[in-house]
């Protein structure tokens, strides 16, 4: 069944290369991801959807207008447990033939938001004693930015960069219905997305191509800010992680305001 799926996809991505429709074809490469990396999907093993607003349902957005998932599964800095990860995400709609992921001027430049959600076998991800593993935590979104995101792009191992300074952590939140939320905010130093393109990298499907004239240093370092909203999920099992990475407080602040604090939990039927 896989193999149908992953020929299908091979044969689809060609068609819409030859096309050159950058968005259509970053939305059906990850629209067929889903499907193909569905089956390990924790969240919905777990019985928990997360509705999530996007620019479908937020006037004048800069977002896209659909969730992305992917599913790293037991990929990712655990530390001494195993487990299972899941991540939506969402990132910058597409103007030009590319997504203001990669326009410095837009809000949603070098920016993400979404939701981790991880399962240990054996304790729970991000807490400690039971305060916040800021630690923990870090690692994780430094690996989605690194080890995901900018290796997509093709950026060296030598040149890539995550950077953190905490500078809140506030316990008490209230959102979706619950209470004990614990919200991080950090500085942080990483990767900008452009780059000069020498070849084709994966990265370029769901992204699109870095501008033709861009000439200057590739994947410098910028400074931006993160917000994360946490909490375990007794149901579940479920460490849930709401993230939000911007380049600055005014943006970081609309993004939680407007994507974050409104998702919705609604339990569904448990996938075996």
């Amino acid at each position: 069944m896989k193999a149908r799926w992953l020929m299908l996809l091979a044969t689809i991505v060609f068609i819409l290369m030859i096309i050159g429709v950058p968005e259509c074809r970053s939305e059906t490469v990850l629209f067929m991801q889903s499907l193909f990396l569905n089956d390990q999907n924790i969240l919905k093993s777990s019985g928990l959807e997360l509705i999530i607003p996007t620019a479908k349902t937020v006037p004048g957005s800069q977002w896209d207008e659909t969730m992305k998932s992917f599913q790293p599964g037991q990929d990712f800095p655990h530390g001494d447990s195993t487990g299972r990860l899941s991540i939506l995400y969402n990132f910058g709609d597409f103007e030009n033939g590319r997504s203001s992921f990669f326009d410095p001027d837009a809000d949603t430049f070098n920016a993400h938001y979404g939701v981790y959600a991880v399962e240990l076998d054996n304790g729970i991800f991000g807490f400690e004693n039971n305060e916040a593993d800021v630690d923990a935590i870090t690692k994780l979104v430094a690996y989605d930015q690194l080890n995901l995101v900018m290796t997509s792009l093709g950026c060296p191992r030598s040149k890539r960069v995550f950077e953190s300074e905490l500078v809140g952590l506030e316990n008490g939140i209230s959102m979706a219905g619950f209470d004990d939320w614990i919200e991080i905010d950090a500085k942080i130093t990483t990767n900008s997305p452009l780059h000069q393109k020498t070849k084709f990298h994966q990265g370029y499907l769901q992204y699109g191509e870095p501008p033709e004239n861009y000439q200057s240093q590739d994947f410098p370092l910028v400074d931006m800010v993160g917000r994360l909203y946490m909490r375990y999920d007794l149901d579940t099992n479920l460490t849930i992680i709401y993230f939000a990475i911007a380049k600055n407080e005014s943006i970081l602040e609309e993004t939680s305001r407007d994507y974050l604090i409104p998702i919705q939990w609604v339990k569904t039927e448990v996938k075996e």
